[in-house]
C-alpha cells in the first residue's frame, strides 16, 4: 500500500513531468530484483500515484517563480507501522526521484522547495478494498500469491548468499546486519523487524 499524492503549483508540471516523477517512483519502490515477482505483482495493485495542481501558490516571499525548479509538496501514506519503521528510507527514495526529474529537466532546486510528509494509518482505519484492515492484513493482501506459490512449493528458491523473506518475498543479503530468525534449525532472513514479528506471530513463536 503505497499512495502518493504530489502536489505542486498549477501549470508548473507537464505530462511528460509526471511520467517521469512517478516513473521514477515506481522504479526505486518497486524494484524488480528485490522481491519475488508475486510480490511486485500485488505491490504494483497497491500503489496509486496522483498529482494535484493547486491554485493561487504563495511562499513567504510571494508567488514561485515561474524559472526553475517548481516547489513540491508530497504525501506518502501507509499503514503506521510501515512509517515508523521504514519512513526515513521512503523520503529518501522520494527525494531521489525528485532528483532524477530536477536532473532531465536541468532544475536546480533551491533548498526549501521539496517537503515530503509520511502518513502513517493506524490499524482499523485502513481501508482494503474498503473495509477496515490492518498493516498485517494489508501485508497479507500483497503476498497472498507468494504465500500460494510457498505452499505448492514452486515459489523461486533464493539466490546463492541470499535469503527470501518468508513474510513478504523479499530478497535479503545473508550477512551481517541481517534481520534473522532461527526456526527449526533453519535460518530465516527479513526485510524488516515487522517482516519478522508478522512471521512470529503466525508460527507462535517468541521474540
Amino acid at each position: 500500500m503505497l499512495l502518493i499524492e504530489i502536489a505542486h503549483p498549477a501549470g508548473r508540471f507537464d505530462n511528460e513531468d509526471r511520467a517521469i516523477l512517478g516513473d521514477a517512483i515506481l522504479d526505486l519502490f518497486l524494484a524488480p530484483d528485490a522481491h519475488t515477482t508475486d510480490t511486485i505483482d500485488r505491490a504494483r495493485q497497491a500503489t496509486h500515484i496522483a498529482f494535484r495542481e493547486l491554485h493561487g501558490w504563495r511562499t513567504g516571499f510571494g508567488t514561485p517563480s515561474a524559472d526553475g525548479a517548481p516547489p513540491v509538496i508530497i504525501t506518502l501514506t501507509v499503514p503506521a507501522a510501515w512509517r515508523d519503521e521504514g519512513g526515513d528510507t521512503f523520503m529518501g527514495l522520494l527525494r531521489t526521484a525528485v532528483r532524477r526529474l530536477d536532473e532531465a529537466r536541468g532544475w536546480d532546486r533551491p533548498r526549501g522547495g521539496l517537503w515530503i510528509r509520511v502518513d502513517g494509518v493506524p490499524d482499523g482505519q485502513i481501508g482494503l478494498d474498503g473495509r477496515p484492515s490492518t498493516a498485517d492484513d494489508v501485508l497479507s493482501f500483497l503476498t497472498e500469491d507468494f504465500r500460494s506459490a510457498q505452499e505448492k512449493g514452486t515459489a523461486a528458491p533464493a539466490p546463492a548468499g541470499r535469503l527470501v523473506d518468508p513474510i513478504c518475498g523479499m530478497i535479503v543479503p545473508d550477512g551481517r546486519g541481517t534481520i534473522t530468525l532461527d526456526h527449526d534449525g533453519v535460518r530465516l532472513g527479513f526485510c524488516a523487524d515487522g517482516c519478522r514479528a508478522a512471521y512470529a506471530r503466525r508460527e507462535g513463536l517468541p521474540l
